[in-house]
């Protein structure tokens, strides 16, 4: 029986073996023989011709009766094993053939391998069991350091140790080393040895500084890298300037300069070197420590224009993406931004042939967009980085993810006036006002509206001036100050024609609806929702379309046609169930008061309870409410729970 026990440097492989060597060594009458490969050591791998002869003296073969020859010598080996209860331990092996040759013949024995690759010829060739060591859990991080520190030390410092654990990838080498720290300065902090380690560079300074090399963090992944051909070191290297820690297949083939099927054998051998890991199809990722090596490498062994270049194909290859996302997912703002108007290009690029496809690009790959505009911003050129600012604001703010969108727009904001571009500033007032209304942050929201509208009738925008008329009425609209946002919307109207395709006038006649719904004139609401619906769907503005199919459905209530109104909800669903949470909250919470009214009580308390909680998840003002209405209707089990 083989067991093969692989994954990366220092992750604890040698010391799961010889523990649990330990613990079933009783099982094994006949012996345990244990050696270290040194596969991944600073020193040369172990032979075969070095091992058999140590071996075979530990089973009893004086020097003088050792055969001359390897092949003779392993035969001997298999010989005197067969038979017997021998548990063997081969640790730290470098590949299939260093060990192939210490496998016993016969059965009743038990090999068990260390490796820091994958030894995929085992499994194939001898029936192996394989098992991969993963990096702790967060929990089982929190324990190892229990156990080396003392609980009152981290009782006393939480967050601290929370960062510590962070810092060191729950690897248990970086863990142990780190303890060891804290334990030979006993007058540092947590905290304080948490700052020390905030820089990934110092981060490995202090896990490298131990008198033993063989347990240095930087020592332990070198034995690794050395190990590479130019090809794979090269990649390696270059996958430590990706701005985040997770990245695709096409992302690293533009890093690389190579097709898709190269790159992607390139990453198979970096994964069985479990230098990288994989985490879905096509999808990779380092922890924390290795990218911090892999960039350290990059800035050793690369010339800096090289460097220079590489950051630049990433960076475009991010900007090129997100910008073919935003304009298939929301064809009516092609050419609403100025941004999108720069040229980029990427290699290999990744096609969407639809709003779905564009959107799972950008949910996968969400935090690269953000690391890849976060490092735009100290870059050249500018333009490059409101690109990928503006993009990635406007996901923000149709994924709800409102905690990063005011960084975002700030940012995006300051780019902006930085390189003159006045429209995108305006732009960027509007964005802002609507996500601080989100928020229920109402008076700033209502100062920022006022301010876009300012700088659009400065810019002689008839356009954004209609969009900042919009965004008034909305905001009066969503006070209850219905006549006021006819106001706004009456004089946006005229202004609109043509813009985004159609879709910002599909906008206003939607909130003209709403206005009129508010007012109690249903009968006029409904042909101004019906415009909204047709507009914004001739715009192709899927999200957009949803909204004003809940606009629909809400004239429709106040004419009492609440079957109608739940058909055109349940319509309204299937866009957003794949595009917006918050827009599917709205439409549920609309739902669930036609339901109602038509006696479904258990389903209106569904939807409502599905609503409450992305309102709640999203910390949307709408909760409050919907919260209150679900108590009156359900006391007893009100909640998304």
């Amino acid at each position: 029986m083989i067991s093969a026990v692989d994954g990366t440097a220092g992750v604890g492989k040698t010391t799961l073996a010889v523990h649990w060597a330990h613990r079933v060594q009783h099982h094994f009458p006949d012996g345990t023989l244990f050696v270290n490969l040194r596969g991944y050591d600073p020193t040369t791998p172990a032979t075969t011709d070095e091992v058999l002869p140590a071996f075979l003296h530990a089973l009893g073969v004086p020097p003088e009766n050792l055969p001359p020859s390897l092949h003779a010598q392993t035969g001997l080996y298999r010989s005197i094993l067969a038979g017997r209860r021998v548990l063997i331990v081969l640790d730290n092996a470098s590949s299939t053939d260093q060990v192939r040759q210490l496998l016993p013949g016969t059965a009743g024995c038990l090999v068990l391998i260390t490796s820091r690759a994958s030894l995929t010829g085992l499994v194939i060739g001898h029936s192996a069991t394989r098992l991969t060591l993963d990096l702790l859990t967060p929990a089982e991080a929190h324990q190892l350091l229990h156990t080396l520190l003392g609980p009152a030390r981290l009782a006393a410092e939480p967050e601290a140790t929370a960062t510590l654990i962070h810092y060191c990838a729950r690897l248990p080498l970086a863990l142990r080393l780190a303890a060891g720290h804290a334990l030979a300065y006993s007058h540092t902090t947590l905290s304080e040895l948490a700052a020390e380690m905030a820089d990934a560079r110092h981060r490995l300074d202090l896990l490298t500084d131990t008198d033993d090399p063989t347990l240095a963090v930087r020592a332990v992944f070198a034995w690794s890298y050395q190990r590479l051909t130019d090809n794979h070191a090269r990649l390696f290297r270059r996958l430590g300037l990706h701005p985040g820690p997770e990245f695709s297949l096409a992302a690293s083939a533009a890093i690389a300069g190579t097709e898709l099927d190269r790159a992607r054998r390139l990453l198979t051998s970096l994964t069985q070197a479990h230098l990288v890991q994989q985490t879905a199809r096509d999808r990779y990722r380092f922890h924390d420590l290795l990218r911090a090596y892999a960039s350290e490498l990059a800035d050793t062994e690369d010339h800096p224009d090289d460097q220079t270049r590489l950051h630049q194909v990433v960076l475009e290859w991010y900007a090129h993406h997100a910008k073919a996302a935003l304009q298939v997912a929301s064809p009516a703002h092609s050419s609403w931004y100025p941004p999108l108007e720069i040229p980029t290009s990427a290699y290999p690029e990744v096609v969407f042939t639809d709003p779905a496809e564009a959107w799972n690009w950008v949910r996968a790959e969400w935090d690269n967009l953000v690391a890849a505009a976060r490092r735009a911003t100290e870059r050249n050129p500018v333009e490059l980085a409101l690109l990928l600012w503006t993009a990635v604001s406007w996901f923000s703010l149709y994924r709800a993810r409102f905690g990063e969108a005011r960084e975002l727009l700030q940012l995006c904001g300051m780019l902006a006036r930085r390189i003159g571009d006045r429209i995108t500033e305006c732009t960027v007032l509007q964005m802002t006002g609507e996500h601080l209304a989100h928020l229920g942050r109402w008076d700033e929201a209502l100062d920022v509206y006022w301010d876009a509208l300012a700088l659009a009738r400065e810019l002689g925008d008839p356009w954004r001036e209609a969009c900042s008329l919009l965004d008034l009425g909305s905001w009066c609209n969503k006070q209850g100050r219905h006549a006021d946002a006819l106001g706004h919307l009456w004089e946006a109207l005229p202004l609109c024609p043509g813009a985004q395709h159609g879709r910002l006038e599909g906008v206003i006649e939607c909130q003209i609806s709403a206005a009129l719904a508010g007012l109690g004139d249903f009968e006029q609401a409904l042909p101004h929702a019906e415009r909204g619906v047709m507009l914004r769907r001739h715009a192709g503005d899927n999200i957009g379309e949803a909204w004003s199919l809940e606009q629909l459905a809400r004239a429709c209530q106040g004419l009492g046609r609440h079957q109608q109104a739940i058909a055109v909800c349940e319509q309204a669903l299937s866009n957003t169930e794949r595009f917006f949470l918050l827009g599917r909250a709205g439409v549920l919470d609309t739902l669930g008061v036609s339901l109602g009214h038509t006696g479904d009580t258990t389903r209106a308390i569904a939807c409502w309870r599905e609503a409450l909680a992305i309102y709640e998840d999203f910390e949307d003002y709408r909760a409050a409410d919907l919260h209150e209405r679900l108590r009156m209707l359900d006391p007893g089990g009100h909640g998304p729970g």
